[in-house]
């Protein structure tokens, strides 16, 4: 009932800031709903105002988080994405995957108040990128059509695919209850996955199946968006994982449906104009504060991941594709880094408090995923200009060249 309860409260308050459209600017300024919300903390802690229950913020943070996992898997057919966009591909097969190693294991030999477990926690969550802010800045520029798309699909695939092995990762560094085996947390996270994906993606093949046989857009929208608030409800009722459930009825939803590729980005517009500002403000007021507990093993680690780490495996995963150096190396840097998904699923460890060494893991996934907003925010447009020249610079050689 919690879910719920928080779903119905969620949806009423974004619906209705959305339509006074008090998110306009937001959207436009994640760092600075980053520093408002560290300041409403600041303000609300000296003044000594009640907290809400974990338990209510977290389930507020899942339906925030299944929202854009939703709307991100809705983006493709995994069956294509391969053929469509290789660079996405093998950014969310090969560079996603190869992070989360470097990541996990780079936390683990610097920070010594994690356990392996929980810095490969701490990996998996900065791996779940999706602000939205940097894609919107390459759309509005004559960047070629391969990059656009490669930004695109990219962050949607890594969140839609890699949230299932985030929450894997979850039960792994959590501690099983007295007298049960360690794999305990393990087994029970694999069977609520897997009851989440059965409820889910059947309801978003039937959304598909009927949506494909009307023909007003708007009500094969309306069909996708009621699978998953189905999925979602009903499998937190049933004891599986509701972002998981509405993640896979957008996944079998976009395999299935016949919607176009305008449809598909003007949902996860509508969606992250309202959830990632909120994301952003709920990040600055919860977790944003811990910053100043991080000592300088985890601001070297958080600095790290952001950069080298982030750009290292990225690169060498598009290094066998047919692009030009210069959209490599743009693509490597401009990426990647954490976002909205990434402050959510930190935010729903709140209520986690069977995590191994949970405080260290909040504090160090805070640091990066605000040193990731702010260096995102700052880079994107010099790098997008950056790119842009090289790329006229490299026409120009290859005309003067034939």
């Amino acid at each position: 009932m919690t879910y719920a309860a928080s779903a119905a409260f969620v949806a009423a308050s974004l619906w209705i800031l959305s339509r006074a459209k008090a998110f306009d600017a937001a959207a436009r300024a994640p760092a600075l709903m980053l520093a408002i919300g560290a300041g409403v903390s600041i303000v609300y802690r000296v003044v000594g105002l009640p907290f809400l229950p974990p338990d209510w913020v977290a389930a507020g943070a899942d339906v925030l988080l299944a929202a854009l996992a939703f709307v991100a898997a809705a983006q493709f057919r995994i069956s294509r994405l391969s053929s469509v966009c290789p660079a996405s591909f093998r950014l969310t097969m090969g560079g996603a995957p190869l992070f989360l190693v470097v990541c996990g294991l780079a936390a683990f030999i610097l920070l010594p108040q994690l356990t392996f477990a929980s810095a490969m926690l701490v990996s998996g969550a900065l791996m779940l990128n999706g602000a939205a802010f940097d894609r919107r800045a390459v759309a509005d520029t004559p960047a070629p059509a391969v990059i656009k798309a490669a930004v695109r699909l990219e962050s949607a695939a890594i969140l839609a695919l890699g949230i299932t092995v985030v929450y894997l990762l979850e039960a792994t560094a959590s501690a099983a209850p007295g007298g049960q085996p360690v794999v305990a947390p393990l087994l029970e996270a694999s069977i609520a996955l897997f009851t989440a994906f059965a409820i889910g993606g059947g309801l978003g093949l039937l959304a598909a199946s009927l949506g494909n046989r009307l023909k007003h857009k708007e009500k094969r929208v309306l069909l996708a968006v009621g699978s998953a608030v189905v999925a979602f409800c009903l499998t937190g009722l049933l004891g599986g994982h509701p972002v998981i459930a509405a993640m896979a009825a957008g996944l079998l939803w976009g395999e299935q449906s016949t919607a176009p590729v305008t449809t598909r980005v003007r949902m996860r517009r509508s969606a992250e104009r309202v959830i990632a500002p909120a994301a952003y403000l709920a990040f600055g007021v919860l977790l944003a504060p811990r910053i100043f507990q991080a000592d300088l093993l985890t601001v070297v680690f958080a600095v790290a991941a952001i950069t080298v780490m982030r750009a290292g495996p990225r690169l060498a995963a598009l290094k066998k594709t047919t692009l030009p150096k210069e959209s490599q190396m743009f693509l490597a840097w401009f990426g990647g880094a954490p976002g909205a998904a990434s402050a959510l699923f930190l935010i729903s460890l709140l209520d986690a408090p069977a995590i191994i060494a949970q405080d260290a893991v909040l504090t160090v996934g805070a640091l990066a995923v605000t040193f990731g907003v702010v260096a995102a925010r700052l880079t994107s447009r010099p790098l997008i200009k950056s790119f842009l020249k090289q790329t006229a610079l490299a026409k120009k050689r290859a005309l003067f060249a034939g």
